[in-house]
């Protein structure tokens, strides 16, 4: 049907003063086919237009309902006092969706928010706290949430919903037995995982799920949910609280796509166990701080894995710690793509007498490394160092978020004793075998955010003086650095001195080019 519709615009254009209706006069499909495509505000506003298109709506399949939330925490006394407004409208709608009585395939309702703003709030990192959100009657928004559950046809369910009394409200158990539904978005800030409130879990079908600013207050919830799945392949589990859960169980051999983030409180203790077992996964985003320990199934089909570690290792033992984050690292030798962000890089420091377990990632071709946050410069050499010796085939180095966490926390960048400290290093690092990646496949390396330190230039000049094969080397200047103000003891970096140097670096890699972006 798409070479209609094309003829039909290029008409529009050869006439341009023809005030021929030209969307009635489309076929029933094409039209369908449209209108399902748009937000049903917009379809409302469109079958006024004349009397085919008000029947066309019975022919809608789609329905997408949004309270259009603005993002800014100082608009949203407008969104509260404009929701009566919307609430009218979403009843409405509903009525007659449900006179028509069309098999609906899609079904998104949006209230309150988009799905960080409350995560926010509820972490007091606005003022407004529950007032940015209209308060709904349970009631009423039961009735819009069951809505869409009647229908058999249902494959696609996306709810978020974000309300100044989020204590009232639990979600309505048939949303988890809905045999049809293929794709399940839900991002509401509820408690949920007490078994008396969801008795039956039936989601057979299920290929995508997303879950976002819930609070799990058992262990049992998120293991019962992922294990009735049976087709899932896509699971997200973002922005979570884990209160008083100290097991997290992940446990599907049809995943492919895992993220999952486990947050805690300060107060709350580590988690005692995390378990994954996903042996079929190919793409892995992970964020926690150390639980007591992992139990994960090697991952032989993975691609690309992204490890962010929230906190340095905290334990007594910094080895046993250390021994923790390397059960979950060992999980992923067969990874293409690897990005360890966070503390999880600089926890190799702490490897200890652990250096000869670390595993040997043969198939890894692009590395991303955190910055490092805590002021020891020194570190970076040791943790590189160990990575690369464990990275055989790697082709790609990333720096994504620069060696440092930050400008203003390094203002001793340029003093004598961090000068001398380098120049020790480099003597290290002389003494030492270099990583084989160096001499066959190490191709391109990135800097983002360099602040012009001596201490940046030293490593980029240990690198491409040693890297044989090199094509290119592109450090991005930090835009932070015209905006802070050293401390008057130290020498401010000249960056335009730092690019100058850099383009003059020795290199192993006669073929190689230096860009330096600003």
């Amino acid at each position: 049907m798409d070479w209609k519709l094309k003829r039909c615009c290029t008409s529009s254009r050869l006439s341009p003063s023809c005030n021929v209706d030209r969307l009635s006069s489309l076929p029933d499909e094409l039209l369908c086919r449209i209108l399902s495509m748009l937000s049903t505000k917009d379809v409302i506003a469109t079958v006024v237009l004349s009397n085919r298109m008000r029947k066309a709506f019975s022919w809608i399949t789609s329905i997408d309902l949004d309270d259009s939330p603005i993002s800014h925490c100082i608009k949203y006394s407008h969104l509260v006092e404009r929701f009566p407004l919307f609430e009218s409208f979403v009843d409405n709608v509903s009525m007659k969706v449900s006179q028509a009585k069309q098999p609906l395939t899609r079904f998104r309702l949006g209230v309150g928010g988009d799905k960080n703003t409350h995560f926010r709030v509820l972490n007091k990192r606005h003022e407004c706290q529950h007032a940015c959100f209209p308060v709904v009657r349970p009631a009423r928004l039961n009735v819009w949430l069951s809505y869409p559950l009647v229908h058999c046809s249902l494959k696609e369910l996306d709810i978020s919903f974000h309300v100044g009394n989020p204590s009232e409200f639990k979600l309505p158990s048939e949303l988890f037995a809905c045999q049809s539904l293929e794709i399940l978005k839900l991002d509401c800030y509820l408690e949920i995982g007490d078994g008396a409130e969801i008795p039956l879990v039936c989601l057979p079908n299920l290929k995508l799920l997303h879950l976002h600013s819930f609070v799990f207050t058992e262990d049992d919830f998120v293991t019962r949910l992922v294990s009735s799945c049976s087709s899932l392949e896509d699971l997200s589990i973002t922005y979570c609280s884990w209160v008083k859960s100290d097991r997290v169980t992940i446990s599907s051999h049809s995943l492919r796509r895992l993220a999952l983030s486990i947050n805690k409180c300060e107060e709350e203790k580590n988690s005692d166990l995390v378990l994954i077992d996903a042996p079929n996964l190919q793409y892995l985003l992970y964020d926690d701080d150390l639980p007591h320990r992992y139990s994960v199934t090697h991952m032989n089909a993975l691609v690309k894995a992204t490890i962010y570690v929230i906190g340095m290792l905290r334990y007594d033992d910094f080895e046993t710690s250390f021994r923790c984050q390397l059960s979950l690292v060992r999980a992923l030798s067969d990874v293409q793509h690897l990005s360890l962000l966070g503390y999880s890089a600089q926890n190799y420091y702490f490897a200890g007498k652990l250096k000869n377990q670390l595993p040997v990632f043969r198939n890894l071709r692009t590395l991303e490394l955190g910055p490092f946050c805590n002021g020891k410069w020194e570190r970076w050499d040791i943790v590189l160092m160990l990575i690369l010796h464990c990275s055989p085939s790697l082709e790609t180095l990333v720096f994504p978020e620069g060696l440092f966490e930050s400008y203003g926390t390094y203002v001793c960048g340029n003093d004598p004793d961090m000068k001398e400290a380098a120049l020790e290093a480099e003597g290290w690092r002389t003494t030492q075998t270099m990583p084989s990646c160096f001499l066959l496949h190490l191709k391109r390396i990135v800097f983002n955010c360099c602040f012009g330190f001596d201490r940046e230039l030293n490593m980029i000049k240990f690198l491409v003086s040693k890297a044989l094969v090199l094509e290119e080397l592109v450090v991005c200047l930090s835009k932070e650095s015209d905006h802070h103000r050293y401390d008057p003891q130290n020498d401010a970096p000249n960056l335009d001195q730092f690019e100058t140097s850099l383009q003059n670096l020795p290199r192993a890699s006669h073929s190689s080019s230096i860009t330096v972006e600003r």
